[in-house]
């Protein structure tokens, strides 16, 4: 069988062939390691020859022997085929000596897992390679988790072959490994979860990795999945794993130096912890990858008794820590819609559509943030969380804490680089609205936010109407005195149609919410920091209906609330705009007399 440069390239990654390691066995050959690679893969291999201390060709072949019917080269036959398969590629009950020596730290962090906990400690237990500690960090488990250990694992325990710490209440996956962390004893740290099994040559293949690349500080095999039997990873690619974690924990190895110097888990993520940390510590330390699977990954309907596991990302959003991590590590554009609603059922279901509708590069992470409604809106929420579980959260308690603090709580919620409102009687009715934004926004830094011109709907009328004063802009920034030109001093108008940038909104001043936060007021404070993009383009569609806050009240209500909108403005607003508000605010919203 002729080797294609595609199937060469593809025994290069298995990363199997040590071209320094084989001219050492053959000092006759010379050249470069394409080359010794070419002569293992046509004669070395008929000699006998291995093509590193990782792979042994002859139990290769000697326990498969369809491949030594074949008459395939044996690396070849594991590159294209054999580790999809997860075929083992030496023999499993020899350790290494050279290796004997590096120590691991095996942290295992656990809540309320007794009944299949045994499994993955009895796989730790059972490694060829000796030298490690298994540190096991019970997370608050109230399922008698430590009972069951004590009685099975006492002498284990007593040598210190096993760590048992226990928290007093449940803080969680964070918190639990970092404290094993703490506690470790060896330079060398792997982690297993007591629902997956490590295999018996999973120490000793990390170690002898180690041992023969001096200066690495983090390695990765893959793992197979029980279920299907398939094999997961790959070769090294940070641009993918920026985009979605291709290195599971359970075969991930790093030196505790790591630790030490970039810090733990993220204690303010509840779900892709896993992830964070991988992605933080290979950004600085580039991986050895191991084409070897070292672990049979449980699927939630393996459990030995029968029972389901319970998973974490059954119980936490994903939208939230998604976006979180995508941009930490600035991989891409992340926006977080807060859809703020109270009683609205008959609106909600549009405005959620139309936030699912946005096309664009960019992660979206929609978080419903409802304010205690009682007329079937936070139902309606719930299920379409619960059809798009990767893109949608909810977030409400039940309690109404009105619209300013909702707002707030909203606020605080974005995970996201962007933030965009939608208010929960309104709708988009572009798909480019947010694309579109973001491409502003970052395009023009000098911008604190960006809106664009809006369309208001009225119940009973046909067509949809633009405001004059938007249709009057020729400028793609605003300035505070744009704003004091025009009489209402509202060019915004509607929090729909804006996109802004997540951290202003997470420090705006008490001063915005105490009354009711508004477009004007929020816009002088926004340019202190920048002009105020414009968009002019109808992408947002506002509501006008009895129900609405503005709409529903009655002109001595809108007159009063209009005064303090704008003397909020003038509290936030340059001191240079600061006259001309106040002369605003005596001429226009004067109380009536008497």
């Amino acid at each position: 069988m002729g080797l294609s440069e595609k199937d060469f390239r593809q025994v290069e990654r298995t990363e199997l062939f040590d071209a320094g390691w084989y001219r050492e066995r053959h000092p006759h050959l010379s050249g470069a390691p394409d080359r010794l690679l070419d002569h293992y893969l046509t004669r070395g291999w008929k000699q006998g020859a291995d093509p590193s201390p990782f792979f042994d060709g002859a139990h290769y072949l000697a326990t498969h022997p369809d491949v030594a019917a074949s008459g395939l080269n044996p690396l070849v036959h594991y590159a294209l085929w054999g580790q999809a398969e997860g075929r083992a590629i030496r023999p499993v009950g020899e350790a290494d000596a050279a290796a004997a020596d590096v120590a691991f730290s095996i942290i295992l962090a656990t809540f309320n897992r007794a009944h299949i906990i045994e499994q993955a400690i009895d796989a730790v237990l059972a490694q060829t390679h000796r030298t490690f500690e298994l540190v096991i960090v019970d997370d608050g488990s109230t399922d008698g988790t430590q009972a069951r250990l004590n009685a099975r694992y006492a002498e284990e325990l007593a040598q210190g072959r096993l760590v048992y710490l226990r928290f007093s209440r449940n803080l969680g996956v964070s918190a639990a490994r970092n404290a094993g962390l703490l506690v470790a004893r060896h330079p060398w740290i792997a982690y297993v979860d007591s629902d997956n099994t490590i295999r018996p040559h999973f120490l000793d293949t990390f170690a002898r990795r180690i041992v023969g690349r001096d200066g690495a500080m983090t390695f990765y095999g893959r793992f197979q999945r029980k279920d299907e039997g398939s094999v997961i990873g790959g070769p090294f690619d940070l641009a993918a794993l920026r985009q979605g974690n291709s290195i599971d924990l359970g075969v991930f190895v790093h030196h505790i130096a790591c630790f030490h110097e970039l810090g733990g888990f993220d204690l303010g993520l509840r779900r892709l912890v896993d992830w964070d940390l991988i992605l933080k510590y290979v950004h600085r330390h580039a991986p050895v990858y191991i084409s070897e699977a070292l672990l049979d990954y449980r699927d939630r309907d393996d459990a030995r008794d029968g029972s389901e596991l319970d998973r974490i990302s059954d119980r936490e959003p994903f939208s939230l820590p998604m976006a979180r991590i995508l941009r930490r590590y600035e991989a891409r554009a992340t926006v977080t819609t807060a859809i703020v609603c109270y009683n609205q059922k008959d609106f909600i279901a549009q405005a959620i559509e139309s936030a699912l509708a946005q096309t664009g590069d960019f992660f979206h992470d929609i978080v419903v943030v409802d304010d205690g409604s009682t007329d079937g809106t936070t139902e309606i929420a719930r299920a379409y969380c619960a059809r798009h579980p990767m893109t949608m959260r909810m977030l409400g308690d039940g309690i109404n804490r009105g619209i300013s603090g909702n707002f707030r709580r909203a606020f605080a919620a974005a995970g996201g680089e962007y933030l965009a409102v939608l208010e929960g009687d309104d709708y988009w009715s572009d798909p480019t609205k947010l694309a579109r934004q973001i491409a502003f926004l970052r395009a023009n830094a000098d911008c604190s936010m960006v809106f664009s011109k809006i369309e208001i709907e009225t119940p009973g009328t046909s067509g949809r109407a633009t405001l004059p004063r938007q249709d009057k802009l020729r400028k793609t920034k605003l300035d505070g005195a744009d704003f004091l030109a025009e009489p209402s001093l509202n060019l915004i108008a509607n929090f729909s149609c804006c996109l802004f940038r997540s951290d202003a909104m997470k420090t705006l001043p008490d001063r915005l919410f105490r009354h009711r936060l508004s477009e004007i007021a929020l816009a002088f404070h926004l340019e202190r920091h920048g002009r105020i993009g414009y968009l002019n383009r109808p992408m947002s569609v506002y509501r006008q209906h009895p129900q609405g806050v503005w709409t529903g009240a009655s002109p001595e209500e809108q007159r009063a609330s209009g005064r303090l909108v704008r003397e909020a403005a003038k509290a936030v607003a340059r001191d240079a705009y600061k006259p001309a508000l106040q002369a605003i605010i005596d001429t226009r919203y004067a109380p009536p007399p008497g």
